[in-house]
């Protein structure tokens, strides 16, 4: 039997290797859908009450679209640590719409990371598990609101990716969606309660700004940087502010649609460990409409 550190090089290397080679494929099919999509699109996405391609764009986006989606975001780390090496992660966070009655419907959203954290004490695992639920209206109007708790679960596989504590606290969103455009805002803050004392506190807030414009052909491009602010740490490794875009593309193909996005963000002022820059690649299935 291999030793328990061959293994999880193993998985490493595999998970190295495998990464850039989503990114290519993810950039190269969302290079060509652009034709393929026009052609696959079902006649009746064009008639009255059907999904058009820029809507299902926007729907991507929407943190309270009445969609089962399912997306898969693929992230590469470049100068993260103090040899300046290269971390990967896979984010899930799927969105499952509940309707409690005709005014209101109760979304819930599971965030679940896994991590090739690059060395010293190179760590290959899963991160803490994050939940989000928000109640929300269900009525269709340009401004659409969210509020709720988020809870944060210490089921990472080692210590190095966990913070080893019980989290919660509020999380609430803001959207606006009007013709191609889509504007949001989602915010949560973190306060540890229970866990590990001797891994220290958790206090977080995290903001997501959202500014997105779609075309007809379900071309999309936006801004969309993840922002967080550790209450724990000093001022100089307080603040994570991303900068960068992404563009993306949703279609169908017969009845099930989907996108696919890339982007690139850089960080000007990253924090100790951090990594200087990132490329993530997205891959979202939109399943059922509530």
């Amino acid at each position: 039997m291999l030793p328990d550190g061959a293994i999880e090089s193993g998985i490493r290397s595999r998970l190295q290797a495998t990464l850039p080679v989503v990114l290519s494929v993810l950039l190269g099919v969302l290079l060509a859908s652009s034709g393929h999509a026009q052609q696959s699109l079902p006649p009746q996405a064009t008639t009255a009450g059907a999904e058009s391609l820029q809507d299902l764009a926007k729907d991507t986006l929407n943190p309270f679209a009445g969609f089962i989606k399912v997306p898969f975001q693929f992230t590469t780390g470049f100068g993260v640590g103090a040899y300046k090496r290269v971390g990967e992660s896979l984010n899930i966070e799927p969105l499952l719409p509940f309707a409690l009655n005709s005014d209101w419907d109760l979304i819930a959203r599971p965030s679940l990371n896994v991590t090739c954290a690059p060395g010293p004490n190179e760590q290959f695992g899963f991160q803490d598990l994050q939940t989000s639920f928000f109640l929300t209206p269900a009525k269709d109007k340009p401004w659409i609101w969210g509020i709720g708790p988020i809870f944060q679960f210490p089921t990472a596989s080692s210590e190095r990716l966990g913070t080893g504590r019980w989290s919660a606290g509020p999380t609430a969103a803001l959207v606006y969606e009007q013709g191609p455009w889509f504007i949001g805002i989602l915010s949560y803050q973190l306060m540890s309660f229970a866990g590990d004392r001797g891994r220290g506190s958790v206090n977080q807030t995290y903001i997501e700004p959202q500014v997105s414009y779609s075309l007809d052909s379900g071309w999309y491009g936006q801004w969309d940087p993840s922002i967080t602010y550790d209450w724990t740490a000093d001022t100089d490794n307080a603040w994570t502010i991303p900068v960068g875009v992404d563009i993306g593309k949703a279609f169908q193909i017969g009845e099930r649609a989907m996108s696919l996005q890339v982007g690139g963000y850089d960080y000007p002022m990253p924090p100790d460990g951090a990594p200087k820059w990132i490329i993530r690649a997205q891959m979202t299935f939109l399943l059922t409409r509530n």
